[in-house]
């Protein structure tokens, strides 16, 4: 009994001893594994030490011929080094996809729909797992549910452009489901379109996210078949309703009523995203020093939008001058529509020609 129970012992000892060694064994091959891995990544992709160390533990290299070719393709097709750097970080296990077979479609993919080199490198470097996607499965599904909804191909980049994760949503999802919503509320298709390439991160947003914009542009009054309701959609999808109370605040010490601020919001959306600085710079100096009635501004919040330095002061400049020298009189003017037209408009009316009246009285 006690030769059993010692045999017994003996061979619990040397089966834990065959573990124990095969235990070693895999931890003596992987150091040096994992040393590979983060010297490939240090010296060949870029990244420092502790990032290396850190994304090791999600890829494992036994070679550099893999990860070499895959770093290549990146290189040939456009990726700057610190483009790379930054796919490799986001998204390691691109280094052991098969780069003819996996990368290369998806790439002349993005190609073919007329993202240039630059573009493509910069889609895949601001969101790299677009390059773990199925190909036809997501990314063409996803191009052409866009192409549906924006027509021309250049519309479709735009939107590409403005939101380059727009490939990992399931879009034909999200396109229905909002259209069918928008439609509902009477919101025109020039205006769903215009929302969808202009502001692809408000129509793609969560859907509590997206039905909260809705019912508060709603709330305010914007008629659904006018475009100025998708410029609110815009406004509100960033400002919060506390910020609206705290513009209006602003404008309201320059001499506009509640409906003056609603009024102007309205016709200009944007009133409310611009600075506290800008606001109370661009208020003062048109009521202060261009004599513009508060009540005339709210009726033309265009003016707010533009620069105060290079457009608003120096037109303002040049009329004074010429009603200064009684080249025109306040009556013949329309400050907003001064301020309105193009450089070289005003440049020909209010400067160039007074410029040769100037050199014709000079020879009388």
């Amino acid at each position: 009994m006690r030769t059993c129970a010692y045999e017994r012992e003996r061979d619990k000892n040397l089966k834990f001893g065959v573990e124990e060694r095969k235990t070693e064994v895999a931890k003596e091959k992987r150091p040096w594994l994992k040393s590979f891995t983060v010297s490939y990544l240090v010296n060949s992709c870029g990244l420092s030490l502790e990032s290396a160390k850190s994304k090791s533990r999600f890829v494992k290299l036994s070679s550099s011929e893999r990860p070499d070719s895959v770093l290549t393709l990146l290189k040939n097709s456009g990726f700057t080094n610190e483009q790379i750097i930054r796919v490799v970080k986001s998204f390691p296990t691109i280094l052991i996809v098969n780069p003819e077979t996996v990368l290369l479609p998806k790439l002349m993919f993005f190609r073919s729909i007329g993202l240039s080199s630059s573009d493509t490198a910069k889609l895949i470097s601001n969101c790299p797992t677009t390059l773990s996607l199925s190909l036809t499965n997501r990314l063409i599904p996803c191009y052409d549910s866009l192409k549906s909804i924006l027509g021309e191909q250049e519309n479709v980049l735009k939107c590409l452009r403005r939101g380059y994760w727009i490939f990992t949503l399931d879009t034909t999802k999200y396109l229905a489901t909002r259209l069918s919503l928008c439609r509902d509320l009477g919101v025109r298709d020039q205006s769903i379109k215009a929302l969808v390439q202009n502001g692809p991160l408000v129509f793609f947003c969560s859907e509590r996210k997206f039905n909260e914009v809705l019912n508060r542009v709603r709330d305010f009054g914007f008629d659904p078949k006018k475009m100025y309701f998708i410029h609110a959609m815009l406004v509100f999808f960033h400002v919060s309703e506390f910020t609206v109370e705290h513009k209006f605040g602003l404008y309201q010490q320059y001499g506009w009523s509640k409906d003056d601020c609603v009024a102007a919001f309205m016709r200009f959306p944007n009133c409310v995203k611009i600075s506290d600085g800008k606001i109370t710079g661009t208020m003062d100096y048109l009521v202060n020093n261009v004599g513009l009635p508060p009540g005339a501004i709210a009726m033309q919040p265009f003016v707010l939008g533009l620069s105060l330095e290079k457009r608003i002061k120096p037109r303002n400049m040049v009329i004074s001058e010429l009603l200064a020298k009684g080249l025109v009189t306040k009556e013949d003017l329309n400050y907003f529509q001064i301020l309105k037209i193009k450089d070289c408009v005003f440049a020909d009316k209010f400067v160039l020609k007074f410029q040769q009246v100037s050199a014709l009285q000079s020879c009388l």
